[in-house]
């Protein structure tokens, strides 16, 4: 029968707008059962896929194409302090804090990707949490841009991506606990050269090389650093993977205000440098990981990192503070089981800027030394409860170092419930 309502029903299919938009192929198939059917005939079946896919065509723009994730964070934090070597003890505390952060991925074209992130957080570059009671009487909490940057891709056949803008730090990886540098949350502005891609049978390479601007400076020179870091990774049998990275970071162009806000590098940050100080520095990294699938249901990992500021001593004479290291281990899947971790970190005052390091580890200061411990379970699906113990203390404890040392004898324990989504 060639039912007028039949051919109605097709046409509100086509006219169903967004809910439909992506669904094509389903729309097809409707037309050709119709047709098939006798509901319509051939020419009615070719008008109607006509304005399908001219409907599509109008409604694939750009930001119908965006891919959206992200995440939503609860924390509880607990701190509990002993007398530090100011004869100061803090009071105990616990608060509560949040982190949303929302992704926007837009493929432009075959080349071309566009992305942004959208995050909570009280003005800080190393966190993007939100305290509860920050705001008086339940006052409105600040969204900031997070990321926002443009991945070229010049060759399709090759794994070479430039990046330029505001994006995820190039120099972190995922082996452990990658923090003894850079804090998770810091996105670098600039521009980035990355490639990896395989060298030999069960070998793989990678390298990263950036330009970053630290702060706009419209007298003089702007404070930046170049990075240049290499690695590899190799399988040594069917269940161990070994790897390793060399990294170098030159700051130039530093000036009192960026080194100011370092705050607990006595030594490296004091504003009041002696005249004709170098403007900049050079500092090194190894960071090596051995990973074992050797136990059903419990891969192990086992990680360090190591890192040295060779201009140290050209700020303050006869610096011996320019080493920071540390060794970690982990074993289990959040997945499965439970995955458990331990670290222990000696940060001295001056191996690396301290505004950069992880905030959480020694409150984002060196002159520290300390333990961490830490847990994740998968408990539903994109849901996982995460638990991370941190003890510090300070490793210089004079006067020199007061700015480091205040409250550094402290437990921090933080319990995470995350969403991904």
């Amino acid at each position: 029968m060639n039912s007028p309502i039949v051919t109605l029903v097709a046409l509100a299919l086509l006219g169903a707008g967004p809910a439909f938009a992506g669904d094509d192929p389903v729309i097809g198939e409707v037309l050709e059962i119709l047709r098939d059917r006798g509901d319509i005939d051939e020419a009615k079946y070719t008008e109607l896929m006509a304005k399908n896919q001219s409907y599509q065509t109008q409604q694939s723009g750009l930001l119908g194409r965006i891919e959206f994730s992200g995440d939503l964070r609860g924390r509880l934090e607990n701190f509990w302090f002993d007398e530090d070597a100011n004869n100061f003890e803090q009071q105990n505390r616990t608060r509560g804090r949040y982190r949303l952060r929302l992704q926007g991925k837009a493929k432009v074209n075959d080349h071309v990707t566009a992305v942004f992130r959208l995050a909570s957080g009280e003005n800080d570059i190393r966190s993007t949490n939100q305290s509860a009671g920050k705001e008086n009487d339940f006052g409105p909490d600040s969204i900031f841009i997070d990321r926002a940057y443009i991945e070229l891709k010049p060759s399709l056949e090759k794994d070479l991506k430039v990046v330029v803008g505001k994006q995820g730090n190039p120099f972190r990886w995922k082996k452990g606990k990658d923090y003894m540098l850079w804090d998770s949350d810091i996105n670098p502005e600039g521009a980035a050269v990355r490639w990896k891609g395989d060298v030999a049978d069960g070998i793989s390479a990678f390298a990263n090389v950036g330009y970053m601007v630290l702060d706009e400076n419209g007298t003089r020179k702007d404070p930046h650093f170049i990075g240049i870091q290499g690695g590899l990774s190799a399988a040594v049998t069917e269940n161990v993977e070994v790897g390793g990275r060399v990294s170098w970071y030159s700051f130039g162009s530093v000036d009192p205000a960026f080194l100011g806000r370092g705050g607990s590098n006595v030594e490296l940050t004091d504003p009041n440098v002696p005249a004709g100080t170098p403007d900049g520095f050079d500092v090194i990294e190894l960071a090596g990981y051995v990973s074992c699938d050797c136990i059903e249901d419990w891969p192990a990992l086992f990680y360090f990192h190591w890192a040295k500021n060779s201009g140290a001593e050209d700020f303050v004479q006869d610096s011996d503070q320019d080493t920071g290291w540390g060794v970690g281990f982990e074993i289990g899947d959040k997945k499965k089981l439970a995955k458990i971790g331990l670290g222990y970190y000696r940060l001295e005052a001056d191996y690396f800027p301290s505004q950069f390091i992880d905030s959480d580890l020694t409150d984002g200061r060196t002159n520290r030394k300390g333990w961490t411990v830490y847990g994740s379970k998968s408990i539903w699906k994109n849901t996982d409860l995460n638990l991370t113990l941190f003890v510090s203390d300070d490793i210089e404890s004079n006067s020199l170092f007061s700015g480091s040392t205040s409250n550094a004898d402290r437990v921090r324990l933080q319990t995470d419930i995350v969403v991904k989504f």
